[in-house]
């Protein structure tokens, strides 16, 4: 039986904000679930503010453990400066920023508006493209397997390739069909930990079948690459599988699953049996 988009969309979200945060105890992140409500309601009007969402996301992401070192920099200078950063200190390496997969359920359907968006989210933290479009990719990816589609691959390389993404991300990606677990494994400990998580949450919905063995996987990779390649991935996963495959996956995590299942349905614009959105 096909899953429905209400589990597809239920999966995504609940592997986003329940995967493993290395060095933490099994449970769900209170940040990227906080986070994904804020985008619910104030994106969900008839006339988005992107300025609010910056400053609401900026007080509700103080230094998270769950979060990645770059959106933890880049919510910090948008708290203390009120605009996004123009560039990332010497020394800092990109990151994927995890709590951005929830915006494909908003735009799963029209592919400008996804690209777009994702990309206008992830620079408000993130300077550097590495990061905003390995944010993009995952989301891509994401917006094909709430459609149903599992070889979400060619609309990834277009997307990168229309908007000149960076040469190692595109190149990676091309190949992905060809990697084996090594060499994603290769990748996560020597790139930069963006190109690192992005590959490796592709790779492990791409390639691996088995969701557990895959969950598993994703969380073990290397600091920093682990933590959002695990974010990235268990959603990615959720939005394959559905939302029960993830809950068996993950285990008990202290997530409200109703709770997150109205808000998924939220996002996707998924109507109650009421005739609610």
């Amino acid at each position: 039986m096909p899953l429905s988009l209400s589990s597809r969309a239920s999966g995504l979200l609940l592997g986003q904000v329940a995967a493993a945060c290395p060095g933490q105890p099994p449970a769900g992140a209170p940040a990227r679930l906080a986070l994904a409500r804020i985008l619910a309601e104030v994106l969900l009007v008839p006339d988005p503010d992107l300025a609010a969402l910056a400053r609401r996301w900026a007080a509700a992401a103080p230094g998270d453990a769950c979060l990645d070192a770059g959106s933890v920099a880049g919510f910090a200078h948008l708290r203390e400066s009120g605009v996004p950063r123009e560039a990332a200190p010497a020394g800092e390496r990109p990151t994927l920023p995890p709590h951005l997969l929830p915006v494909a359920l908003l735009a799963f359907e029209n592919p400008r508006t996804l690209t777009s968006l994702t990309w206008h989210l992830a620079v408000l933290t993130h300077p550097d493209p590495e990061s905003t479009w390995g944010a993009v990719a995952v989301n891509v990816a994401a917006a094909r397997l709430l459609q149903g589609h599992r070889d979400f691959v060619p609309d990834v390389i277009e997307a990168l390739r229309n908007n000149e993404a960076p040469a190692l991300l595109l190149e990676t990606v091309r190949r992905l069909p060809l990697l084996r677990r090594e060499n994603i494994d290769a990748l996560a400990g020597s790139a930069s930990p963006a190109i690192g998580a992005t590959c490796a949450a592709l790779w492990a919905a791409h390639t691996e079948p088995r969701t557990t063995t895959a969950l598993e996987w994703l969380e073990r990779l290397p600091a920093p690459t682990a933590l959002s390649a695990a974010a990235a991935g268990a959603g990615l996963l959720g939005a394959r599988d559905g939302i029960e495959a993830l809950r068996i996956a993950l285990g008990e995590r202290g997530v409200d699953l109703n709770a997150l299942k109205r808000l998924a349905d939220q996002l996707a614009r998924i109507a109650a049996p009421d005739g609610r959105a």
